[in-house]
């Protein structure tokens, strides 16, 4: 698996947004919280085990803070590839 940084991850996130739920590329910046978008935490849920799947990881950490923004999205998931 190649290594992703925040960057690299962040614009796979915008392009699965786009693709799914039909939201801009230009709209998603790091910035934007969940909420601004209409993502309930079911869409979430669909979001992390899209990127399981992809990046064929386990988020074993699913912490985001309250009225998360699509940054800190990109950031659990950068925590969550492992190192090695």
């Amino acid at each position: 698996m190649p290594k992703l940084d925040r960057e690299g991850i962040f614009a796979m996130l915008q392009e699965f947004l786009h693709q799914r739920f039909d939201i801009p590329l230009e709209s998603a910046k790091p910035h934007l919280r969940l909420s601004e978008l209409g993502l309930d935490s079911m869409l979430m849920l669909d979001i992390m085990l899209e990127f399981e799947d992809r990046l064929a990881i386990k988020l074993s950490d699913m912490s985001l803070p309250r009225d998360a923004s699509l940054g800190d999205v990109a950031a659990l998931i950068e925590r969550n590839i492992p190192t090695d």
